[in-house]
């Protein structure tokens, strides 16, 4: 995971009340196709705040 992905996660953790290493424990159990399906879905939810 880089410092982009993880200011990501912080940020959609903080966003949604849920616990930022839970967060990252999700994150690096996906695959590298889930991961980028992921996060455009937090990218997505991020620009609607």
């Amino acid at each position: 995971m880089n410092s982009k992905t993880a200011k990501i996660l912080g940020k959609f953790a903080t966003l949604k009340g849920v616990s930022e290493k839970q967060l990252k424990r999700e994150w690096l159990a996906l695959s590298h196709v889930d991961k980028d399906k992921k996060r455009q879905e937090i990218l997505k939810e991020l620009v609607k705040k």
